[in-house]
């Protein structure tokens, strides 16, 4: 069976090496791989069968082939393979399967995000990469992202340029920020990084490109964006320096200006060390205007765009005529109010148009594509973003991911679409949302999502189960669809006595699933990917929970101080059993993210630094805006972090003083030592433990606070809106019968919603539930109309003081018989946009 894993002088296979890795060598003797040959489409294609225990393999690469066994382990054999539980263990058996053949539609698979380099990656070793490696080639991946080591090439490139080593330290930030250092957001933050940590990325670079390159996987490597040290002046005092916008409150960094010869020569310079260093790349990612709009003279705006594409791709191409520029299309969403289709097509238009491609960064709630040309023109990939900060909240709507994934291959006007990717910015959350994805490029027959589904429960339990595939079902109508209701929850935001709001998710529903999950304990429990699914389902379910409480501890706390402190008291033991549950899991701790963190210095202070960048990443962050944009629901951080907080907040309330919370969280996050964090459990005993002893508990935030909780007689009736609706704030989310949570978000202010009642309603009393977790004043009015076209007056809130809270705006009127009900949200102290949860209307 040797030659079976050999080429014909003798060497190994790279898809075998996958397989004998992943499940051993017994394991991997079953499969017989063979090459075949290339198409003139460049696309990928295999074929897999299983005959008489020997898995048949035929792939134009060895990543076609490591997908085509996946394939076969996925649906013969019931064995699923994700970033936290890729130890499997190997089959007792190979069943016959019969003949498939898959060719995808996309050249390139792309993988990773800029910022996964920071809020996933930035620890990890050798060994943790090279699993990664292999994950990547078992989906099917073939253009991953691959950015580390970067950081020694740019200071040999500015210290041959006459920088000194001070300078050029001064312009790096820490580890777990160097993406949006590499980005031109920022500079210096929590750096430099120690010399051993450049050097040990350089190495290990090389270990990372080795094996893509076996694989033969096309590396995505940095380029010269255009960024340079601030004292770069002092050694070029003639040279023509700019600033972009500042980045989300941090100092503006230093551009040099595209038609300074200076430019293409920094980018020559890199790309030749770069390739001396680490041998000779092709994809190079360079993002110019990353979150931060250029500043160019009106006048000559135009022009200068075009000069820095120019600039950009020159750079690349003085130093390797075969390269090609691969930028992150987000700018084009995040800043579409400054990117007009003529400035984007400025910026490209100086570009070979077979030398560039733009990633839709997410293609599935934004679809560039669709309104900036330059993409469909130059060459574009279609994105899965999905995940920000590696928040580990569960969502992801399945439904809308397959059809648009599958309405965007049919459109004729897809124009240059060469791939799709996954652009999370941090990983090991939501499995089924990726499984899903990376399936959807593989596509072999009609799709039907249930069918899907059944699959992948079957697979990540390794068995039928009827009960698993029941609390599926129901989970994926639930937190996997576009009515997800479990978001981001309350109690892991900065404490603020206004946030009190109802979670809007079922929490009767979520505990019987998870009660059918448990069930099956005595077959499944000993499977990671079981156990990991039971305490994500378990800690949504005890999030929403510690929601309650909090709102009774915060919104009784000056009517009924003695029920808000048995609010508080449960609230807190809510979130030390959410610490028990993600102690559970390895990847859940913060205690894993520290330690790996400190494997990276060499010496006590450089350790103390590595967790320093740590702490302050899935905390503060840094700068005004961004605290919390990291955090997570991880053992150590619940306990250690967002219950101290919260019990910091409590204790600085009962004292009467003020609580300096910026200044806590900081001195936290820059502290390092022990943190408290639960013992590692049994997730089958914990998990049973957190439903029998909370399950009981009030789930209505309305009925605690005794605030009128009567539907009224608007619930699913039709609305329509004026046209500024954001992308997920839905005008049906006014009438949707829930009063927190859920929102229609309209901008700029004045926007409106108007219910039909269907037919004509005495109506004589309304209720507004506005956005309410800060202190904001909603101004507004209420119209009521028979027909649509004559309206009157029901309620004026034009000049209302009253700030917005979980009571809402609440008002009587004389009984008006009217069809319609238009409400026009007029102002938002807060910003321009409008946001209100419900609309309550009564006879």
């Amino acid at each position: 069976m040797l030659f079976s894993v050999l080429l014909s002088f003798g060497t190994p296979m790279p898809a075998a090496g996958v397989i004998e890795r992943t499940l051993g060598r017994p394991a991997a003797a079953h499969f017989r791989f063979t090459d075949l040959p290339k198409r003139s489409d460049g696309l990928d294609q295999f074929t897999v069968e299983a005959k008489g225990g020997t898995v048949f393999i035929a792939g134009t690469s060895p990543v076609a082939q490591c997908r085509a066994a996946y394939e076969y382990l996925k649906e013969a054999c019931r064995l699923q393979m994700t970033w936290s539980t890729m130890d499997v263990k190997a089959p007792s058996r190979f069943p016959d399967y019969a003949r498939r053949e898959v060719v995808t539609p996309f050249k390139y698979r792309h993988y990773f995000n800029i910022c996964t380099f920071g809020y996933t990656t930035a620890w990890w070793d050798k060994a943790r990469w090279e699993k990664e490696i292999d994950w990547m080639a078992l989906h099917g991946i073939n253009m991953p992202l691959a950015l580390n080591g970067q950081d020694m090439i740019w200071r040999r490139v500015f210290e041959g340029m006459g920088l000194s080593r001070a300078s050029v330290n001064k312009f790096f930030s820490g580890p777990a920020f160097n993406p949006w250092h590499w980005m031109g957001n920022l500079n210096a933050h929590m750096g430099p990084p120690p010399e051993s940590w450049m050097k040990g990325q350089v190495d290990l670079q090389k270990s990372i490109l080795k094996r893509e390159r076996e694989l033969g996987m096309t590396p995505v490597v940095s380029g010269f964006s255009g960024f340079v040290p601030t004292d770069f002046n002092k050694v070029f005092p003639n040279v023509k320096l700019q600033s972009p916008t500042a980045w989300a409150g941090f100092e503006p960094t230093t551009f040099v200006d595209a038609r300074d010869p200076i430019f293409v020569e920094i980018g020559k310079r890199y790309v030749t060390e770069y390739q001396k260093e680490f041998g000779p790349v092709t994809h190079f990612l360079c993002d110019t205007f990353n979150e931060q709009d250029p500043q160019f003279p009106k006048e000559t705006e135009i022009a200068d765009l075009a000069e820095c594409g120019r600039a950009v791709f020159e750079s690349l191409h003085a130093a390797n005529p075969d390269a090609v520029w691969v930028m992150q299309g987000w700018l084009f969403y995040n800043a579409r109010n400054y990117w007009s289709n003529a400035r984007a097509d400025a910026l490209v238009s100086k570009v070979p148009q077979d030398r560039m491609i733009i990633l839709d960064l997410a293609t599935t709630e934004f679809e560039v594509w669709k309104t900036q040309p330059a993409l469909p023109k130059t060459g574009w990939i279609f994105n899965l973003l999905h995940n920000y900060g590696q928040n580990t909240a569960l969502q992801g709507d399945l439904a809308r991911i397959e059809q648009t994934v599958n309405r965007t291959l049919r459109d004729p006007k897809r124009g240059k679409l060469l791939g799709a990717g996954l652009t999370m910015e941090g990983i090991d959350q939501n499995p089924v949302v990726y499984e899903l994805m990376t399936d959807l490029m593989w596509p072999s027959g009609s799709f039907d999502l249930d069918r899907w589904l059944a699959g992948y429960v079957n697979a990540r339990y390794g068995d039928f189960s009827p009960n698993a595939q029941e609390a599926w079902r129901s989970l994926a109508k639930t937190i996997y669809s576009g009515d997800n209701a479990w978001g981001k929850a309350s109690w892991r935001g900065r404490p603020n006595p206004n946030r009190i709001g109802q979670p809007s998710g079922d929490f009767k529903l979520l505990a019987a699933n998870l009660r059918k999950l448990l069930a099956d304990a005595p077959r499944f429990g000993n499977n990671p990917r079981y156990q990991r699914d039971l305490v994500d389902f378990t800690k949504t379910w005890l999030g929403g929970l510690a929601d309650v409480q909090l709102s009774g501890a915060l919104g009784l706390a000056k009517e009924k101080p003695a029920a808000s402190r048995e609010h508080r008291k449960a609230f807190f033991e809510i979130l030390a059993m959410i610490d028990q549950v993600m102690a559970c899991r390895p990847e859940h701790r913060l205690s894993t993210w520290i330690n790996s963190a400190r494997t990276w210095g060499n010496s006590r202070d450089e350790k103390d630094q590595m967790e320093r960048n740590a702490r302050m990443q899935v905390t503060v962050w840094g700068g005004p805006y961004l605290a919390d944009y990291a955090n997570k629901e991880w053992a150590g951080l619940t306990n250690d972090f967002l219950a101290a907080r919260w019990k910091a907040f409590f204790d600085a309330q009962d004292a009467r003083k003020v609580h300096d919370g910026a200044a806590w969280e900081l001195k936290w996050a820059m502290t390092p030592g022990p943190i408290r964090e639960s013992r590692p459990g049994d997730a089958v005993t914990v998990c049973t433990q957190a439903l029998d002893r909370f399950s009981n508990l009030e789930t209505n935030v309305a009925k605690i606070l005794g605030v009128d909780d009567r539907p009224g007689i608007a619930v699913g009736k039709p609305v329509r809106d004026s046209g500024g609706t954001e992308s997920g704030g839905l005008p049906k989310w006014i009438v949707d019968g829930i009063t927190t949570g859920r929102f229609w978000a309209a901008s700029p202010a004045p926007q409106w919603g108007e219910i039909d009642l269907e037919q004509p309603t005495k109506v004589s009393e309304v209720h507004l539930y506005p956005y309410c977790a800060d202190e904001r004043v909603y101004r507004y009015k209420v119209e009521g109309s028979t027909d649509g076209k004559s309206w009157t007056m029901l309620v004026d809130g034009s000049k209302n003081e009253e700030l917005s809270s979980i009571r809402g705006y609440r008002h009587r009127f004389p009984t008006q018989e009217v069809r319609f009900v238009r409400v026009t949200m007029l102002s938002n102290s807060a910003n321009v946009g409008v946001h209100l949860h419900e609309v309550r209307l009564f006879p």
